[in-house]
């Protein structure tokens, strides 16, 4: 199976248009001594370096045009990224404006540039962007600029699995009482409504039913164990095309929580996740919301890491019931900016401003 073929048989060219966090900020300040990189990360297949020079940050290919190395094996300047092997420096916008072994009057090789990347930092997140000709943005995270929400930032993590594969165990609930048995649900609660979907200009929304309950006795969240349990209204879910998502959880009327994560295609059958666990002002420790994502994770990880093919393939692999509708839906439109990317930006964003794909679903796929 080859890793340059992404969900749904797709190329990387499609992903390229869209923004993806490619380190923490955290990460790039501890990747040197200096705290500015720089840092060598992988983008949709593509081995890429994050620094900052003359206090921007930047993204570029990791490799110096002049004999090919791993600029990432370098270190930032003030005014530049230099070159550990033979020294060459190139500036924010990757023009090379030092060779070290020629004469000071000999002129540098106008062929001396190294490719750079659009990159922005937010939410202390590095994002990145291979492809600029599509009017894209970074996706919306309400909850960073909320002051009633305290947002905790987990631990980025590799899975051996596509980007979509990630995106479909997130938004997917009727695992809950099997795979999260104790955690996040449990027989005989096992029968899901199915929700309707909402098609937005770039997102999808649905709410879905959810059988977790509040346990005021231990303070914990999970099935009810105590007549005292209070029931969750429905989890509503938002889909930001395309892989990243937002989770809502109304518990009370003082007491929100939302997740965030975006998984990062680092090729065809591997993502590194970057994600966030938020909540209302209530005094917790961080560390207890962060031990329940872990859990979490922790029980989805071996699930995930053994589908065959670590990336969605073609319906017809795999058979959906009327229940799988969000991930239906979010495939069919994925499937459709796949073919819109290829044709170029103008048609992916066209189809990204794409409404009303509930109505085109009748059935389940098969």
């Amino acid at each position: 199976m080859t890793a340059d073929i992404y969900d749904l048989g797709s190329s990387a060219t499609p992903w390229r248009y869209f923004w993806h966090p490619v380190c923490t900020l955290n990460e790039l300040r501890e990747a040197k001594p200096g705290g500015r990189g720089p840092l060598q990360s992988t983008l949709l297949g593509e081995r890429i370096g994050v620094a900052e020079i003359g206090g921007k940050v930047v993204a570029f290919a990791d490799r110096c045009p002049h004999r090919g190395a791993a600029l990432t094996l370098g270190w930032a300047e003030d005014d530049g990224l230099r070159c550990r092997y033979h020294g060459w420096c190139y500036d924010t916008e990757g023009r090379c404006i030092e060779v070290p072994a020629l004469e000071p009057d000999t002129p540098i090789p106008a062929r001396a540039q190294v490719t750079m990347y659009d990159c922005e930092v937010k939410y202390d997140l590095v994002w990145v962007r291979l492809d600029s000709r599509a009017d894209t943005s970074i996706p919306e995270f309400p909850a960073w600029e909320d002051g009633s929400q305290r947002c905790i930032m987990g631990e980025p993590y590799l899975w051996p699995c596509s980007a979509g594969r990630r995106v479909e165990n997130f938004i997917d609930t009727t695992h809950f009482p099997y795979a999260h048995q104790g955690t996040l649900g449990a027989p005989p609660n096992v029968v899901f409504p199915v929700f309707p979907v909402d098609q937005l200009p770039g997102r999808l929304e649905f709410e879905t039913e959810t059988f977790l309950a509040y346990n005021p006795g231990d303070n914990t969240y999970g099935p009810p164990n105590s007549p005292e349990s209070t029931f969750l209204p429905p989890a509503t879910y938002v889909v930001q095309m395309p892989f990243t998502t937002v989770l809502k959880f109304t518990w009370s009327e003082t007491f929100q929580t939302q997740i965030y994560m975006h998984p990062t295609p680092i090729d065809g059958e591997t993502c590194r996740s970057y994600w966030f666990t938020c909540h209302s002002h209530d005094g917790s420790a961080d560390e207890v919301h962060l031990q329940l994502q872990d859990m979490v994770l922790g029980e989805d990880l071996p699930v995930v890491a053994s589908h065959l093919p670590r990336r969605i393939g073609e319906a017809h692999e795999e058979v959906s019931v009327p229940t799988d509708r969000s991930s239906i839906l979010w495939r069919k439109w994925l499937r459709e900016l796949a073919h819109a990317g290829e044709r170029g930006p103008e048609e992916l964003m066209r189809c990204l401003d794409t409404t009303n794909i509930e109505s085109e679903v009748t059935a389940p796929a098969s």
